[in-house]
């Protein structure tokens, strides 16, 4: 199938909207342990600390568990995916600043404990959002294979959550840059709206996309909710349609509030062969 033709032009308009946290679980918590909240938000100036709890629990009535915590970075690939990596990989890592107690435990049947962490901002630190991910991977206490034992399988689930640190005055900014129709041969048909996060801040992005006709007719209303947009990043906010777009033009009206005070217009035209 060939690709449709695209014609892009973009406008914006101002609207007044607040910034929403974002959260990851990686695992199901009922087969590992739960974590609550998913996602901290805290604010903090140059020179400061700050200090959180997360709660960690065992939701088994018979099963002891152990919990280690790993720290992981994370980026925006140009398709929205997550790109895990090593702390302090990137300008805005809050891993060096971070410190968590305890690193290691176990957790008895239906048993929780608070694990704390503090994070200590350095004087020279610029404004922005900053952020890492506690993951805390567990598996049944007593699992781990010893050596010698023969072959075996050890579960282990691992369940994060997102800290993100607003540093001084981070700015909300972005744009759309893109624009596209995609049949899905390899995956669902969509719309992909390419936007980038000009700003210093973690941006919440929602908004919708209207696909119409060639007469002007609604052919499929699309909405998201709570995406992420790290700073810095261009990336796809992903709108999934119920089925390919038959032979025909069509025009693509895309709306972003990414809470910065601006929503964001993206218009195309697509050619579908």
């Amino acid at each position: 199938m060939r690709s449709p033709t695209i014609f892009i032009r973009s406008v914006s308009m101002f609207v007044a909207c607040s910034v929403l946290a974002w959260s990851l679980t990686c695992a199901d918590a009922q087969s590992g342990v739960g974590v609550s909240p998913p996602r901290a938000q805290l604010v903090a100036a140059p020179g400061s600390q700050v200090t959180s709890v997360v709660n960690v629990d065992n939701p088994s009535p018979g099963t002891p568990l152990g919990v280690s915590v790993v720290l992981n970075d994370a980026l925006m690939g140009p398709s929205g995916q997550l790109i895990w990596l090593d702390p302090g990989s990137h300008p805005r890592s809050l891993a060096p600043w971070l410190s968590v107690n305890p690193l290691e435990f176990t957790l008895g049947p239906a048993a929780d404990l608070a694990v704390s962490y503090t994070v200590t901002v350095p004087e020279d630190a610029p404004d922005g959002t900053y952020w890492t991910v506690l993951f805390f991977d567990s598996a049944a206490s007593g699992s781990e294979q010893e050596p010698g034992a023969g072959i075996g399988v050890v579960t282990r689930v691992r369940v994060g959550h997102f800290i993100y640190v607003d540093v001084g005055e981070p700015t909300r900014e972005g744009s759309i840059v893109g624009l596209r129709y995609e049949p899905g041969v390899d995956a669902p048909p969509a719309v992909r709206v390419q936007f980038s996060n000009t700003g210093t801040g973690l941006l919440r992005i929602t908004g919708s996309v209207e696909v119409r006709d060639a007469t002007g007719g609604l052919v499929e209303r699309v909405s998201v909710a709570d995406e992420a947009s790290f700073p810095g990043a261009t990336h796809d906010v992903v709108f999934p349609l119920s089925a390919p777009l038959p032979t025909g033009s069509y025009t693509l009206l895309a709306d972003l509030d990414y809470g910065g005070g601006t929503v964001l217009l993206g218009e195309a035209l697509v050619e579908v062969p």
